[in-house]
């Protein structure tokens, strides 16, 4: 088995930059400097350089902010965030400027149409997350995380505001305000109160239905499929990610969600590709057919977590920093 993971980790080394510093960090826990140089090559090689050569002089990409998926300025912000591209990257900086310009609605939401007329919660979460992790001033962004505050309902999740939505959407609306409001609570100390209560409600709405389970059986069918990037569509491997990131309480509410990612790995101790959301891409960074450095790195990075001593800590939603090695000597050369 050691063996088996040792193929597997070395087959996630030969890639890109972006899944490399990524599997040092949370697969072989080297510590920051290690890491972190590896990181640094997302922006000069590999699908990151890419994308950041595709945005035009005005900061835009596609030559939209939203409209347009997936080439739009804002989901190519969201997948050079899920790169990992760092923050304070300048191009970054510069396309979430263009999305606050064009998109923000009274001060305090995101509507990148003005004839919208119903709030859109997923739009506004999406551009707080990015802003947010990219580095946008803090203060800017401080009245969209307490629009979304506001928003919660009693039992703790964020409905859409159509109400004839599928339940569905209850779980994809939550998750999306979770990622956002977690990524805001990291640059800042507005909310500081608020934010934490807020996330524990939102996850204890999320496991007291299993993550989305009914009956025994998963409420969608399709997020028992992981593709990659999930962009603002939900399945069980992106919200066990999301929950890991935020060190979230391993509630058995989460078991049957884990128990899916787990039966999914196949038997060379790695997971296959989901199936592509439907829209136009830049590029493929993953073929068909061919099992997915994205989702095994993804998968590992959660089972580890749910399977290391320490579960069962009482749920905090108190960012650590990752585990160090005692050395800053790469494990794989």
């Amino acid at each position: 088995m050691i063996a088996e993971r040792d193929r597997v980790v070395r087959w996630l080394l030969d890639s890109d930059p972006a899944i490399r510093w990524q599997v040092m960090r949370d697969v072989l826990h080297e510590c920051p400097d290690v890491y972190e140089a590896e990181r640094e090559g997302i922006a000069l090689s590999g699908w990151g350089r890419r994308l950041l050569a595709l945005q035009s002089r005005t900061g835009l990409w596609g030559d939209s902010l939203y409209n347009g998926k997936w080439t739009s300025t804002t989901y190519t912000l969201y997948l050079l965030k899920a790169l990992g591209l760092a923050p304070r990257h300048p191009q970054a900086l510069a396309g979430c400027a263009r999305l606050m310009e064009g998109g923000l609605y009274e001060g305090r939401e995101i509507r990148f149409s003005r004839g919208q007329r119903v709030p859109d919660l997923g739009v506004t979460s999406l551009t707080l997350s990015i802003s947010s992790y990219f580095g946008s001033p803090p203060e800017e962004l401080a009245a969209i995380a307490e629009y979304l505050l506001d928003q919660q309902r009693p039992d703790g999740a964020w409905h859409p505001k159509d109400s004839a939505s599928a339940p569905a959407y209850d779980f994809e609306t939550t998750l999306l305000v979770l990622e956002a409001l977690m990524q805001f609570q990291r640059t800042s100390r507005d909310c500081a109160n608020e934010i934490p209560l807020a996330r524990r409600l939102g996850w204890r709405f999320l496991f007291s239905r299993e993550l989305g389970f009914e009956s025994g059986e998963p409420l969608k069918r399709g997020w028992i499929s992981f593709p990659f990037p999930p962009y603002w569509f939900y399945d069980y491997l992106t919200v066990l990610d999301c929950l890991r990131a935020s060190q979230g309480d391993r509630d058995p509410g989460a078991g049957k969600a884990v128990d899916v990612v787990r039966a999914r790995r196949r038997r060379d101790g790695r997971w296959g590709r989901g199936a592509r959301h439907a829209g136009r891409i830049y590029f493929d960074m993953e073929a068909v057919g061919e099992p997915s450095r994205w989702n095994t790195l993804r998968a590992m990075r959660v089972l580890d977590w749910w399977d290391s001593p320490q579960r069962g800590a009482p749920n905090k939603h108190i960012e650590q920093p990752p585990r160090r090695r005692s050395s800053c000597t790469p494990r794989y050369a």
